[in-house]
């Protein structure tokens, strides 16, 4: 049996370097925008991503320690987390491998869905808050459906706040009725929303989420900054602006695994709306995912060698 894990183990790390290749073979235009680029601000660009990832992985780690009480070392969690990140080449896989690990830890399938929906739920809200602020200083005119931007934003920004408090209410008092209290589903989903509570009376966490969020955020901004006036210089500040405001926004509404195709689009209907091609706001998100994917398949590699070398433990044993 344990050969058979290790068999499939090693079929997957191979699907996985295939399609990264297939990824890399099918985005010629990448390719060739990278092979023209000056290679000081990809090098930039990728160490801002790599640092990125690495606040990713420690946002998680953060949430499994401190709400669920999870005992695993840092060096542990970080190589469970960068394989994921490699094994998401192939849509979802990454995700059910990183469930799949944390199950050993005792965290069920409910509760690391639950993880997914509270991290999107806090980064919309902080999303939505921060650039209503931001607005104010870096847009003057733009409006939004002849609406102030800023109004806009932070209005969103206090209504999916908001909503999944009155939903945990509600189910608070479904769950005083005698046949809610009988059913499978809103037990599980009582307890996951007690979770949820609890997170939002934790001072320690909801600090250590605002600092890797600001953290987050002023990279991202960076990258798309930088990515977008190496693709076409003449962009200016307020527009690469709205393109990172606009970018993370689609990203936070996950339709498909990782959004794709769907980010591409979004992204093309935006620089569409600012007057430049279609095409361009598509060969922007392929170039941030390049980026990003890149990044995280360097750190999956070179983290798994520094953890054989210094722990001698086989990387398939993981």
């Amino acid at each position: 049996m344990d050969k058979l894990k290790k068999l499939i183990k090693i079929l997957l790390v191979f699907m996985c370097i295939f399609f990264t290749y297939k990824y890399f073979n099918d985005n010629q235009k990448i390719a060739k925008l990278i092979y023209n680029i000056n290679y000081n601000k990809i090098l930039i660009l990728i160490t801002l991503a790599i640092t990125m990832v690495f606040l990713y992985a420690y946002l998680m780690l953060s949430i499994l320690r401190k709400l669920y009480d999870i005992n695993i070392s840092t060096n542990k969690w970080l190589l469970i987390y960068f394989n994921s990140q490699f094994f998401n080449s192939i849509p979802l896989l990454g995700i059910f491998y990183r469930a799949n690990q944390l199950k050993k830890y005792n965290l069920n399938y409910d509760k690391f869905f639950g993880i997914y929906i509270m991290i999107n739920w806090f980064w919309l809200f902080l999303c939505l808050f921060f650039f209503g602020i931001e607005s104010i200083f870096v847009f003057d005119t733009v409006s939004f459906f002849n609406g102030n931007i800023t109004i806009i934003l932070l209005s969103l920004s206090l209504i999916f706040f908001s909503l999944p408090l009155i939903f945990a209410k509600a189910i608070k008092f479904l769950m005083k009725k005698d046949f809610f209290k009988k059913k499978l589903f809103f037990i599980r989903l009582e307890k996951l929303i007690d979770l949820f509570l609890s997170a939002l009376k934790n001072k320690n966490f909801l600090k250590n989420l605002l600092v890797i969020f600001l953290g987050i955020h002023i990279i991202e901004f960076f990258i798309i900054t930088q990515l977008v006036t190496s693709i076409n210089n003449s962009v200016t500040f307020d527009q690469s602006y709205l393109l990172f405001m606009g970018n993370t926004i689609i990203d936070t509404f996950n339709v498909i695994p990782q959004n794709l195709i769907v980010s591409e689009i979004g992204m093309g209907i935006l620089t569409d709306k600012m007057n430049y091609d279609f095409e361009f706001g598509i060969i922007i998100k392929l170039y941030l995912r390049f980026i990003v994917f890149f990044s995280s398949v360097f750190l999956a590699i070179l983290y798994n060698i520094i953890y054989l070398l210094f722990n001698k433990k086989k990387f398939f044993n993981v």
